[in-house]
């Protein structure tokens, strides 16, 4: 009685597809909110069996209307409930309520049932000491904190200001960043097997986008003005090439307006790398908590609306400004009042993307989407929970409007490449393994490296691949 029933020509047809090629999930997704209803949206899209389950029923009959998924209205940490969904067949269990206790209940009792993989988005930081005891002890195979991860997000967009878009890999151990090539680069006319740098400055040129066109470069490319490039490699030797572009912005000091969970992870993580903050908020509680918890951090209550204040603050003086409050219009107004009076850094958080078009009109390019945020990195295990023959993708990555995927195999048995040397292996030419993980140690490869088991292995490619056998020529 509890079931809204979907059936339509479309899912019917989808479902024909997806018998025929054998490569769909059965995923279930508890919570109907911003980030149940993306993930709604992006995973049925691509295939997947969706079943959606939400106490709410005005808000689940608003998703399965727009969306080929099947909905169950009751409470997704409910027993009865869950075995309704077909918990105990599904291959990803997804947890995305308001609450971090019912997801982390939630995951508990379907792993308990017999779903394959399950997934909690927890956002307290408190919780943060006690992953390792709830993913180990209890079951859940994968915690997912969309507020840590916008945190990174923001984090790179301060280290790299002149970048256009920057990623980080393999824990945090290294960097991808995309430049524009001006007119007065050193990269300017130069072909790759050119560039000369130091062995720890070893970075690799990995893509290379050119009006509408991508590639893959080889030795013999050569890059050219108005070249869009991504960078690979190491942090440290990825922020040195940074610097040797002749880029002089740099972000020593941030003024960070709202002292929600997101400032939280993000000023642990500038305060690691030695920057000057200040966070304002016109709440006490967010800032006495901040204070605790960051006796070095600089928390400052009054009015974040007040133009005035924020001019008395030094809000002109701060190498960059990022607007963290809950309301998007006030983030959206606060950037465009701080653009019209300091050429800083300014990072806006928004959770509307219909009003991406508005804000960057007015000269604000950097925007963080925290439930964009959490549905690619969802999207990402949907497609690593593939296996294929002797690798297992471990997280995908959608480049250049979708036309370059960077994956992640985790190298689990052996196969015919497994301690061949690179340069023997014959690569599709849309193919660069880009980076390998090894015993804690990060390798950027040449010629005489191989792939040994137990590797986790960077693939750039144009074209898909869901075998990791597949980036070598038959």
């Amino acid at each position: 009685k509890n079931k809204i029933f979907i059936c339509n020509i479309l899912k019917i047809h989808m479902f024909v597809d997806k018998e025929k090629v054998g490569k769909f999930m059965k995923i279930i997704i508890v919570g109907a909110g911003v980030v149940g209803e993306a993930l709604c949206s992006e995973l049925s899209e691509v295939g997947n069996d969706v079943i959606l389950v939400e106490k709410e029923e005005q808000r689940l009959n608003k998703i399965v209307e727009t969306n080929d998924v099947t909905g169950y209205i009751g409470n997704g940490a409910s027993y009865e409930t869950l075995l309704e969904a077909g918990t105990d067949t599904a291959d990803i269990f997804i947890a995305t309520t308001p609450t971090d206790e019912l997801n982390i209940m939630a995951c508990i009792i379907a792993k308990k049932m017999g779903a394959k993989y399950t997934i909690s988005r927890v956002r307290n930081p408190e919780y943060g000491s006690n992953l390792s005891f709830v993913r180990d002890d209890l079951g859940i195979s994968l915690i997912v904190n969309p507020e840590m991860e916008s945190a990174k997000n923001i984090a790179n967009k301060l280290f790299f200001p002149n970048a256009l878009s920057a990623e980080s890999f393999f824990w945090q151990r290294a960097n991808m960043i995309s430049l524009k090539i001006e007119e007065n680069s050193f990269l300017k006319d130069m072909h790759l097997k050119d560039l000369d740098v130091d062995q720890s400055e070893k970075v690799i040129i990995c893509i290379v986008e050119r009006g509408n066109d991508v590639f893959i470069p080889s030795g013999d490319f050569q890059i050219l003005k108005n070249d869009v490039i991504y960078v690979m490699g190491p942090t440290e030797a990825v922020r040195k090439f940074y610097k040797k572009m002749g880029y002089s912005r740099y972000v020593n000091s941030s003024m960070i307006i709202g002292g929600g969970t997101i400032s939280h992870y993000l000023i642990d993580i500038l305060l690691r790398e030695k920057k000057q903050v200040k966070v304002i908020d016109s709440d006490m509680q967010k800032l006495e908590h901040l204070s605790q918890a960051f006796p070095n951090v600089c928390a400052i209550y009054g009015d974040e609306t007040d133009h005035e204040f924020l001019i008395d603050e030094g809000i002109k003086n701060f190498d960059s400004i990022v607007m963290l409050s809950d309301s998007d219009e006030e983030n959206m107004v606060l950037s465009m009042f701080a653009r019209s009076l300091t050429n800083s850094k300014i990072v806006t958080k928004i959770d509307r993307t219909l009003l991406l078009p508005i804000i960057e009109d007015y000269g604000v390019k950097s925007t963080v989407i925290p439930k964009k945020v959490i549905a690619d990195i969802i999207i990402r295990v949907v497609r690593a929970r593939i296996n294929t023959r002797g690798s297992k993708m471990k997280t995908l990555h959608r480049l250049c409007e979708n036309r370059v995927e960077l994956i992640i195999f985790e190298i689990k048995k052996e196969s015919h490449i497994v301690g061949i040397p690179l340069k023997d292996l014959k690569l599709k030419t849309s193919v660069i393994i880009a980076g390998i993980f090894r015993n804690d140690n990060l390798i950027f490869p040449g010629g005489n490296d191989t792939i040994e088991t137990g590797d986790y292995v960077m693939i750039i490619t144009t074209t898909p691949i869901d075998d990791f056998e597949g980036i070598v020529l038959k």
